[in-house]
């Protein structure tokens, strides 16, 4: 009887055990199924990310070549989808680009696009390829949208039941327009307001020769365009015979060479819009050997609208001279940034004298300073998109932006 009740107590042990076994296994079902949806989420997730990055290069690129009106590429739609697809494959293997629009304001500034709304892409998942809606100010700037289309096998279906193969779309809008940023690079030489309005004929700044094409630097003998286009400039540090002399709201300082100091680089360094920066009175400004490699290239210059006497610390008001900056005692209030193309220049009598001859536009007086070239219409990245007017202009840059 001990034997049978040791075996019954044994029996009541084992049922136990077979017990925990199979919650065991139960378990580790739910958990392995929880995996394997975890997992196909997963690979749906990341390839939504891929074809996302896709159509946001796609539309940024797009919107690039619209402001530029390069027709390679903003030609048509089926211009657009042809040039844009292999970008979109690059970020997004087996990705597409389904469709190209602009929204009314790109139509009214002429660009050959379908205006909105886009025709949508098809597929299971086509809500995924929505754009979120605009906001207000997004609505009111000129933008493009570009929708594409991965249809590359997933494998989200197998635990779903929803088949082996989930097209992944997605939508991206770029807007562009006049702007700055807050702050960039720039060559150490102010140039006053008056300078760039006079030469790009502010307030309706048409005269902007093109942007440099073909290989770097630009402009070059076997480019389609002159090397040196028909509208080239000075613009003087120093004894400006024409508008803008030292007589002239935002014209140069007496005793100053309009270079800035304080700046870190040899030649180049980081400024910020709205800001007061102090004049240094030497003529050479920065060394040739840092400043000869930007003959043939783009550079970003500081626009100046004041120059005082101390920084006040705040933005110019109706009431100050901003002719009253002499010599050591110079600051330049900083409006904004212009891209110009630096062809020659005429700085010093020896180490800095005109890279491009005969460069009379800079004048052959010893006590003449000034750099030769031409202002452009040039296009950023980052920045903030503000409309111009009549006491704020813009100075040729223009700011590309997501919207949505």
């Amino acid at each position: 009887m001990r034997w049978l009740n040791r075996l019954q107590y044994s029996s009541r042990s084992d049922r136990g055990a077979v017990a925990t076994i199979v919650t065991i296994l139960c378990t580790m079902g739910v958990v392995v199924g929880m995996l394997a949806i975890s997992a196909d989420i997963g690979s749906v997730t990341s390839q939504r990310r891929s074809v996302q990055n896709s159509a946001d290069a796609a539309a940024f690129a797009l919107a690039d070549a619209c402001a530029r009106q390069d027709t390679s590429i903003c030609g048509s739609g089926n211009t657009a989808i042809t040039a844009l697809t292999p970008l979109a494959t690059s970020n997004s293997s087996g990705a597409t680009v389904t469709s190209v629009c602009t929204n009314a304001l790109g139509a009214t500034a002429g660009v050959p696009l379908p205006t909105l709304p886009c025709t949508t892409s098809t597929g299971t998942s086509s809500d995924l390829g929505s754009c979120v809606p605009l906001t207000t100010a997004a609505a009111l700037l000129t933008y493009v949208e570009v929708r594409t289309l991965n249809t590359a096998t997933t494998p989200f279906g197998g635990a779903l039941g929803a088949g082996t193969s989930r097209p992944v779309p997605a939508c991206a809008r770029a807007a562009w327009g006049p702007g700055g940023p807050s702050q960039i690079s720039v060559l150490p030489l102010a140039i006053s307001e008056c300078d760039w309005a006079s030469q790009v004929g502010w307030p309706g700044a048409t005269n902007y020769p093109p942007a440099p094409s073909g290989a770097w630097p630009g402009y070059s003998a076997t480019d389609s365009r002159p090397r040196w286009p028909a509208q080239e400039d000075s613009i003087y540090a120093k004894g400006n015979p024409t508008t803008c002399d030292t007589s002239s709201p935002g014209g140069t300082a007496p005793g100053g060479f309009a270079w800035l100091d304080g700046l870190t680089g040899p030649c180049s360094g980081v400024v910020t819009d709205n800001s007061w920066i102090h004049g240094d009175t030497g003529a050479n400004g920065c060394g040739a050997s840092t400043f000869d490699p930007l003959q043939g290239t783009v550079v970003y210059v500081p626009v100046f609208d004041c120059m005082l006497g101390s920084n006040p610390g705040r933005d110019p008001i109706a009431t100050d001279d901003c002719n009253s900056g002499n010599g050591s005692n110079t600051y330049y209030h900083i409006a904004g940034f212009a891209a110009f193309y630096l062809s020659g220049w005429r700085l010093t009598n020896t180490s800095k004298n005109s890279v491009r001859p005969p460069n009379a536009l800079c004048g052959t007086s010893n006590s003449q300073r000034c750099v030769s070239g031409w202002f452009i219409r040039d296009l950023i990245p980052a920045g903030d998109i503000i409309p111009p007017t009549p006491t704020n202009p813009n100075y040729g840059i223009t700011v590309i932006k997501p919207a949505g």
